[in-house]
């Protein structure tokens, strides 16, 4: 999915012109937004934009991990464990019938 650097963005509108979608690319706020849901990613909004604001996924900083993104990535975070907590598996340190 292309993604708009905004900080980049001139405001030209050659995406719009050379996007073969209607709608996909719009202006807002002076500055080019991609609708993923009908972007085709057909590419030729990258090439038509003249300061290259118009990015690849993959240099999304919201996508990576760390990026500040929402549930996307490798995950820093200790999660649910392991099933060492209080009654977790039953064997015979779990305090249930076993070992008798």
């Amino acid at each position: 999915m292309p993604w708009v650097r905004e900080d980049m963005c001139t405001g030209c509108g050659l995406c719009i012109k050379a996007c073969p979608v209607e709608g996909a690319i719009v202006m807002k706020a002076g500055k080019a937004y991609i609708n993923n849901a009908l972007c085709t990613r057909c590419g030729d909004c990258f090439s038509a934009c003249p300061v290259n604001a118009i990015r690849s996924n993959s240099e999304n900083p919201s996508l990576r991990a760390g990026g500040g993104g929402y549930g996307i990535g490798r995950g820093t975070g200790s999660g649910q464990g392991r099933g060492q907590g209080k009654g977790m598996g039953g064997g015979r340190r779990g305090g249930g019938q076993g070992g008798r």
